[in-house]
């Protein structure tokens, strides 16, 4: 009879400034993914890696943001996952509410409950802050991550398109067709 296997331990702490260079590897990996197949051929890997470095470095600097990150580490102090969260305000109402600015779990460790936990994490330091909501955005072929977030009560509020569009030389050539 085989054994279940032992459920990893993780502790979970503010991130530190050594943590960083590992959670913008995250972010580009993120931003990456949500990039899509057809996005990610239409745009070099390098392009992505620098942006997502300059926005996490003027989200970091800018004091009257608040904001906090969160990193999952094994017992053996490997690095397995990290949370972001903020203060801000809601874009409709203009009240303040925490926003998760992201969650990601390294692949070895997915598919153990760590996202969850991460989510508790989030919207403990939520209600730390006073703040009466919490919002997310989640990729549209994130179907894991969906499932995660519905699990834990998020509705669906708002849905972000976006439409590629010919230039005007595009628009000129088929016009001339």
């Amino acid at each position: 009879m085989a054994q279940e296997p032992v459920p990893r331990m993780f502790r979970i702490e503010p991130a530190s400034a050594s943590d960083w260079p590992w959670i913008v590897q995250g972010e580009v990996e993120i931003a990456w993914t949500r990039l899509g197949a057809k996005g990610r051929q239409e745009i070099d890997r390098r392009v992505v890696e620098e942006r997502t470095k300059r926005r996490v470095a003027e989200i970091r600097q800018d004091e009257g943001f608040r904001n906090l990150a969160f990193v999952a580490r094994t017992e053996d102090g490997a690095l397995a996952g990290y949370v972001w969260v903020a203060r801000t305000h809601n874009d409709s109402t203009g009240q303040l509410e925490a926003a998760l600015l992201n969650q990601y779990v390294a692949e070895p460790y997915r598919g153990e409950g760590l996202g969850r936990r991460l989510m508790d994490t989030a919207e403990d330091w939520a209600r730390r802050e006073d703040l009466p909501r919490i919002s997310l955005s989640v990729g549209a072929d994130n179907t894991i991550g969906q499932r995660l977030y519905e699990s834990l009560g998020y509705e669906v509020e708002t849905l972000r398109m976006t439409k590629k569009l010919d230039s005007l030389e595009e628009q000129l050539e088929v016009a001339a067709e």
